[in-house]
C-alpha cells in the first residue's frame, strides 16, 4: 500500500504528515515589507489534529504540498468552506509571512 496520495493538483499527501515540509515564512519588521509569494492551488488539513497544508506550484513549476503553522488553520479553513459556498479562490498569489510573532496569509 503506497504512503502517498496525488491530490488533484498533482502534489504527494503522505500519510505521515511529518514527511511534509513546513512552509518557511519570512520574519517581517513591520506590515511595509513583503513577505514570500506563492502561487497557491488549493488549501486542506491532514490527520486527527487537522494539520493545515498547502499545494503550492514552485517557480520551477513542480508542485508542492508543505505544512502551514497551525496557527494558519483558520484561514485553511475558512477557504474550504468558502470553495463549498461556490467560491474558489484557488489558484491565487498568496503572500506569507510572519509580523510581531504571527502568521499570516493574504490574498494578492
Amino acid at each position: 500500500m503506497e504512503d502517498f496520495i496525488i491530490n488533484k493538483a498533482g502534489a504527494k499527501i503522505y500519510k505521515d504528515i511529518t514527511r511534509h515540509k513546513l512552509l518557511s515564512l519570512p520574519v517581517l519588521k513591520n506590515n511595509t515589507e513583503q513577505g514570500i509569494v506563492y502561487e497557491v492551488l488549493s488549501t486542506g488539513v491532514l490527520g486527527s489534529q487537522r494539520t493545515p497544508i498547502i499545494t503550492v506550484k514552485e517557480k520551477n513549476g513542480e508542485v508542492v504540498a508543505y505544512r502551514l503553522p497551525d496557527e494558519l488553520r483558520d484561514w485553511v479553513e475558512h477557504s474550504m468552506g468558502m470553495k463549498l459556498s461556490g467560491f474558489d479562490v484557488f489558484p491565487s498569489e498568496i503572500e506569507f509571512g510572519i509580523i510581531d510573532n504571527h502568521a499570516y496569509a493574504e490574498i494578492l
